[in-house]
């Protein structure tokens, strides 16, 4: 049951992170396509500017998954999930900590239990 919860919260940071790539790419293409013809930077500003607030809803979508996932961590050891690794085998970051990328991460989520 662990290891399940587990694997859904990794499915649900992922799908969050994932929707902060695609509107980032929305606003991207928007903006290309914008420059690229020519066209006065009033055109389609509404547009994008909604869009700058759905993403910005969704980095707060992201910080609270993220929440959730050290509150998880907290309680893991009350649901009988003493030693539950998920990932890469780094070390978690401490809150608040911006991560590297190691160039030896994984595309793909592995669970396994200690």
């Amino acid at each position: 049951m662990i290891i399940a919860g587990a694997e859904q919260l990794f499915v649900t940071e992922n799908a969050v992170d994932q929707a902060l790539t695609e509107a980032g790419e929305l606003i991207a293409t928007l903006t290309r396509f914008r420059v690229g013809g020519g066209f006065s930077g009033m055109l389609g500003h509404k547009a994008v500017d909604s869009i700058v607030k759905a993403t910005t809803s969704l980095g707060d979508a992201r910080r609270h998954i993220t929440d959730a996932h050290t509150h998880l961590d907290e309680v893991k050891t009350h649901m009988g999930g003493a030693a539950v690794a998920v990932g890469t085998g780094q070390d978690k970051p401490m809150p608040d900590h911006d991560v590297p990328v190691h160039p030896g991460a994984q595309s793909t989520t592995e669970v396994t239990r200690a």
